[in-house]
């Protein structure tokens, strides 16, 4: 445990002058021995000791658990509270055909500017900048009005936490809770995603699998030519559990599925928020 009056007391002893009531005696006679340094070397030395405690706190504390959020929308999120945003930026799947799934909480997931091919193509001597086929895949910001040259990439944003954050799933219709010791607050509650397609599957413990809208086409396709279109793909859901669910029919409206999906909440750490580090 850090005694942070102590750094105070040392703090100002060093500075040449002492608070009125640290070191005299009267609110904390147990400094007063340091008015009895004659070395000033012996403050130092207890400076850095408590120094190096502060920075094992802050190692205790995991600080830097970085995560990104997508929001589906053309809005910019907000990191929630306690966090630290790092940037922002546009939501990528797929940086080219036949490249792997981009996991929606790794910070590689938001892009800061939208480019349609962002990818160059190199083979010994020469670099090819654009191919007839090149595409790349987004999470759709499910805005159904799109004009001309508007982006239909979702907004996202990477931050950083000093918690440790997991994901829950309910396997039915309602909002999970939040294990013993974590809160939601602040953070998103959504849809259980498994899958983009048959070969790139989303990890359930990953906080990316929590997507905050459920839509059957939830991504779209680029390229520099024709723009952008919603991908018509097959893509897989949690779904909700249960007779009720084996007992349905086999097939069903899109519009009429997201009562069949389980929901998901991102539950952080119940820790007071701490910021050991000056941010600036």
């Amino acid at each position: 445990m850090i005694d942070f009056v102590e750094v105070l007391a040392v703090v100002c002893l060093l500075g040449g002058s002492c608070c009125a009531d640290i070191g005299n005696g009267r609110k904390y006679p147990q400094y007063d021995t340091y008015h009895n340094y004659n070395d000033i070397s012996l403050l130092q030395n207890r400076l850095k000791l408590l120094e190096k405690k502060i920075n094992h706190v802050e190692a205790d504390y995991g600080y830097g658990k970085v995560f990104a959020m997508h929001l589906q929308s053309d809005q910019l999120p907000v990191c929630p509270f306690g966090t630290f945003q790092l940037w922002m930026g546009y939501s990528l799947v797929k940086a080219f055909e036949g490249s792997g799934y981009i996991d929606l909480s790794d910070p590689g997931s938001c892009m800061r500017e939208f480019d349609p091919v962002p990818h160059v193509l190199c083979r010994g001597k020469k670099c090819k900048l654009n191919g007839v086929n090149w595409k790349s895949t987004w999470l759709w910001n499910r805005n159904k009005n799109i004009q001309k040259g508007d982006i239909m990439a979702s907004r996202c944003s990477v931050c950083e936490s000093a918690k440790s954050l997991l994901v829950v799933h309910s396997q039915n219709d309602t909002k999970p809770e939040c294990p013993v010791g974590y809160t939601p607050e602040y953070f998103w509650s959504g849809y259980s995603f498994l899958s983009a397609g048959k070969s790139a599957k989303v990890s359930l413990s990953s906080i990316g699998s929590c997507l905050p809208f459920f839509e059957s086409s939830p991504f779209i396709e680029c390229d520099s030519k024709s723009g952008c279109k919603v991908v018509q793909a097959s893509n897989v859901w949690l779904r909700v559990a249960g007779p009720r669910s084996l007992q349905a029919r086999d097939t069903i409206r899109s519009k009429d599925a997201v009562k069949r999906i389980s929901r998901c909440q991102i539950c952080a750490l119940y820790t007071p928020t701490v910021w050991p580090r000056d941010r600036g």
